[in-house]
């Protein structure tokens, strides 16, 4: 197949789809086009997530699904990158002897160049960390609203149950300057909205050295003419400082949203996790977020079956749950990973006590949704309209400055379509809602 063309499938988190669209540009610029199955491409990677393990199974099934593809097309190239490449590196190529690339979380910025080395080699590995050139690399994002603009990258907490130390290194900080010509270039592009992105985003600016944090980042960016909105993902209960918040409540433009992990509400096992805080830690959290914007809209993530979880820690997260009333939460069972440090301990909670209190706390989780939401009915909201909506194409659906999910129909009373709003901010009366939507109308 002479024809260079990329199919490329992602997994896992935010930072994951952007570094693809790094990989997709610098590709592009090396003559490969996009395809959107891997039957048309001579090139196929996959941008893996490790956080679970049946993430990497999915991976490993379609690694066993090419392995005939290869024998009937052995000019096609594959390739691993990401999260699951760092971790296993060149193990996987000798699990998978199909396979022609591994590569790691700082080394895919030079995908072009691993490919013209398989010329002359047959199989290569590059998961070397600290080769990540602090520079603005090009991307390909498709058409939208919102433009993932990572900031940092690595973490430095080593959480027991965690891989993103081993799979993404030590934190780096991105030079503020080329963050904000990142931001300048997809706002003239079209853009109206950027999530900026960081394992533990709080923690930005402190490998610089030279005093910036993350609210003197979040002003810079927040005086540049064009953007709309401005979301930032995830942090870290340690490094939510009073500057941050008074910094989110003033500026007009930075959502009003955290998503701040509690992952437990008994400090024991948060003990045992190794998150640093503890239970009062994080209601101490809640308590000054709220106090200077109190329709903050908070985001937790939730591990149910911990080793060592008893039932009385357990219902320290059910009594957290009710106490702080999330506005949504990603909760999870809890599954070992290799390398962490809780691998060594007995995953000793049963499966089936783990499936129990993983479906009691999303059923909290919908209560407390759905009563928050018919309290909502008939209120206003400025959305950004950000385009159809995915469950039905005949209603277009935004956020608001917190992270409301609200439909609108796409036509009007007259029969006219809206789609010219799509990108713009305009202000919807809510008059219906079930546990995960807002439905409303356009005022006039």
């Amino acid at each position: 197949m002479s024809e260079k063309r990329v199919y490329i499938e992602t997994f896992g988190c935010q930072m994951n789809l952007a570094d693809s669209e790094m990989v997709l540009d610098a590709l592009a610029k090396d003559g490969y086009s996009v395809c959107d199955s891997s039957k048309d491409a001579s090139l196929v990677l996959y941008n893996t997530c490790s956080v679970r393990d049946n993430a990497e199974g999915k991976i490993r099934g379609r690694l066993d699904h090419l392995k005939g593809v290869k024998k009937e097309r052995p000019e096609m190239k594959i390739g691993i990158m990401g999260c699951m490449a760092q971790r296993e590196k060149a193990e996987l190529l000798k699990k998978y002897p199909h396979l022609d690339l591994v590569v790691g979380t700082d080394q895919f910025v030079h995908m072009p160049a691993l490919i013209e080395q398989l010329e002359e080699q047959k199989q290569i590995a590059a998961t070397e960390f600290g080769d990540f050139e602090d520079r603005n690399w090009g991307s390909i994002r498709k058409d939208g609203i919102n433009a993932w603009i990572p900031v940092m990258r690595g973490c430095n907490y080593n959480c027991t149950y965690c891989v993103v130390p081993n799979t993404r290194g030590k934190e780096k900080s991105r030079d503020p300057q080329l963050i904000e010509e990142d931001i300048r270039r997809v706002v003239d592009q079209g853009f109206s909205q950027v999530t900026l992105l960081g394992q533990t985003i709080d923690a930005y600016g402190k490998t610089l050295g030279d005093g910036t944090n993350f609210a003197k980042l979040l002003r810079r960016v927040h005086a540049i003419d064009g953007l709309k909105r401005i979301r930032f993902i995830t942090s870290h209960p340690k490094d939510i400082t009073d500057e941050l918040l008074d910094t989110i409540a003033e500026l007009p433009r930075v959502c009003k949203h955290l998503h701040v992990p509690a992952q437990c509400g008994s400090s024991r096992i948060l003990r045992l996790m190794g998150r640093r805080y503890t239970r009062e830690g994080y209601l101490d959290f809640v308590e000054r977020a709220r106090s200077r914007m109190p329709d903050v809209e908070l985001l937790t993530d939730i591990i149910v079956g911990f080793p060592r979880e008893t039932d009385a820690d357990y219902q320290e997260t059910v009594s957290l749950m009710h106490e702080v009333k999330f506005a949504g939460a990603y909760v999870f069972m809890y599954s070992p990973r290799p390398g962490t440090g809780a691998w060594n301990l007995e995953d000793d909670v049963p499966m089936e006590e783990k499936k129990a209190r993983c479906n009691e706390i999303l059923a909290i989780q919908l209560e407390h949704q759905e009563q928050w939401y018919k309290s909502l009915r008939g209120k206003t909201f400025e959305i950004l309209v950000e385009g159809p909506s995915k469950s039905n194409p005949e209603r277009l659906s935004g956020r608001s400055i917190g992270n409301l999910n609200i439909v609108i129909p796409r036509t009007d009373a007259a029969g006219n379509k809206r789609d010219h709003l799509i990108g713009d901010l305009v202000n919807v009366h809510i008059n219906d809602s079930t546990n995960l939507t807002l439905f409303g109308d356009i005022e006039e």
